[in-house]
């Protein structure tokens, strides 16, 4: 059914529309008004349109730049291997060996899953081969905590990044890649 209104109608309508979500009303939908006077508005069939008033707060955002210095979760002792399943370690090995040449003061001595902190030579290897080797862990179910604890690790752990935003949204982009 279309009604028509003159546009003063239409303006009281508005407002009983701004005022009705103010006082607790969240769900008004249904609404079809037709205006066909010179200089009016015709609005089409809205459904499930929400309105937010005084009573609505808005969940506070969480700063965007978080330092991995300020939130760290892992003590400097923790190796790599922690953050994957045990009966994956064996593939893990193989990828911090793949590593290994690219390093830059390695102590050949230790035990690749108990190595602690990976500083890479940025010039002979990029980032991203790093954490295309991390998802292709993470894909086969190696990976046991978050992508997120996974980025805190790494930048306070390595020399990828020393922001952990910064290496949080490279391992989303990477992940969704190798999707």
């Amino acid at each position: 059914m279309a009604v028509c209104w003159p546009a003063e109608v239409l303006k009281i309508i508005n407002q009983l529309l701004e005022k009705q979500h103010q006082v607790g009303h969240t769900n008004q939908g249904g609404i079809v008004i037709n205006i066909h006077e010179k200089g009016s508005l015709h609005v089409d069939h809205v459904d499930n349109q929400n309105f937010y008033g005084d009573a609505y707060t808005k969940p506070k955002k969480t700063p965007k730049e978080v330092d991995a210095s300020t939130t760290e979760r892992f003590s400097k002792d923790t190796p790599l291997s922690d953050l994957f399943r045990k009966t994956r370690h064996e593939e893990l090995r193989k990828v911090i060996a793949s590593w290994r040449p690219y390093l830059i003061s390695d102590d050949t001595t230790v035990d690749a899953l108990a190595m602690t902190h990976f500083e890479f030579d940025k010039k002979r290897i990029y980032s991203n081969r790093v954490y295309y080797d991390l998802l292709d862990l993470d894909a086969v179910g190696a990976l046991q905590v978050s992508l997120s604890q996974l980025a805190y690790y790494l930048a306070d752990h390595s020399n990828l990044s020393s922001s952990y935003t910064a290496l949080y949204q490279q391992l989303k982009h990477y992940r969704q890649e190798c999707q």
